[in-house]
């Protein structure tokens, strides 16, 4: 038993995040666990006996890491969640939508088994994926919902299709339209901007000038409110109806701005670093680092010429020395 949670606890760490495992003693069931990449996406599909999870104290102190969104898609089976205080029942699909900023407490309870897909994605990489886009600590959905199916068709379509993606192109591709339908499904929901003044129309507008300033120079506030007519105090209000920033949103591009070069160009860290308004190599190295776990030059090695590859296994059934399998649906 302390082996076959010692081996999900480690899954969960590789995949989602630290958390205390507890199988049940009556029945440990059997379960398996595949992971894989595509570029910086971290796809796992998760085949769960019951159990119960929580997170150690000493993680629910700091709080989960705040530049990544956990999406999780359940294909079978159901688990009980509780996040932040709020209890959420989590089953064939259904989708949700959780945040590491301002996550603490939390647990599950996976009564029977489950059999579910989960996306592991960088903040930075949703935030500028649209304008409006207030990302939710935890956003809960049903399968009543026209998109939370399509995610499901189409994130299974990714999944089965990722072996053959050997064409660097296609997975960017795959990862862009993701990201896409995961921003359309926060947006659809209402979790965007509500404000009934001019606020929301304007906030959209500043998202277009700050793409098209920050091809040409370093993006100032002032500069901004001129360009629109507005004063300084009603952009910081505009920024500040999804709870950002000006410097925020200004990174997000930013930095999404840099990810393109390295992948698409030969231009060297130093070069993009000018490019896109950095002090020196040094600065936007601790950025990206920051974001994406890894410095620019290993970003590059990692994925520039990433020609896809196959589904690992994390857990097997043979290595839980169970021999019963939730069916998949």
């Amino acid at each position: 038993m302390e082996e076959r949670e010692g081996l999900w606890e480690q899954a969960m760490r590789n995949r989602l995040g630290p958390m205390r495992i507890r199988l049940s003693s009556e029945d440990c069931g059997a379960g398996k666990v595949q992971s894989a990449d595509l570029v910086d996406l971290l796809l796992t599909d998760w085949d769960c006996p019951a159990m119960d999870g929580y997170l150690p104290r000493s993680v629910t102190r700091g709080g989960l890491d705040p530049d990544v969104v956990v999406v999780m898609a359940a294909y079978g089976g159901e688990e009980r969640m509780s996040i932040e205080g709020t209890d959420t029942l989590f089953g064939r699909g259904a989708l949700l939508i959780v945040s590491g900023e301002g996550v603490g407490r939390s647990g599950f309870s996976v009564p029977h088994g489950l059999r579910k897909r989960s996306l592991v994605l960088p903040r930075p990489a949703l935030r500028a994926a649209g304008s409006g886009l207030k990302i939710p600590t935890s956003l809960s959905l049903g399968s009543d919902r026209p998109l939370v199916s399509m995610f499901h068709t189409f994130l299974s379509q990714v999944w089965n299709g990722l072996p053959d993606m050997t064409v660097a192109a296609e997975r960017e591709a795959a990862r862009a339209a993701l990201i896409a339908l995961i921003a359309g499904i926060v947006r659809s929901e209402g979790v965007g901007v509500n404000d009934e003044s001019a606020l929301p129309a304007l906030r959209a507008q500043l998202d277009r000038s700050i793409a098209e300033r920050l091809r040409h120079g370093p993006v100032r506030l002032e500069d901004l409110a001129a360009d629109h007519g507005v004063s300084t105090r009603t952009i910081h209000r505009a920024f500040g109806l999804t709870g950002d920033t000006m410097k925020s949103v200004v990174r997000a591009q930013r930095l999404a701005g840099v990810r393109q070069d390295l992948l698409n160009t030969n231009l060297t860290i130093a070069t993009i670093a000018n490019r896109w308004n950095y002090y020196d190599p040094s600065h936007l190295g601790k950025e990206f680092r920051e974001v994406f776990g890894l410095s620019a030059g290993e970003y590059r090695q990692n994925y520039a010429g990433d020609t896809g590859g196959s589904i690992g296994s994390e857990i097997e059934h043979s290595a839980l020395g169970a021999d019963r399998v939730m069916a998949a649906s």
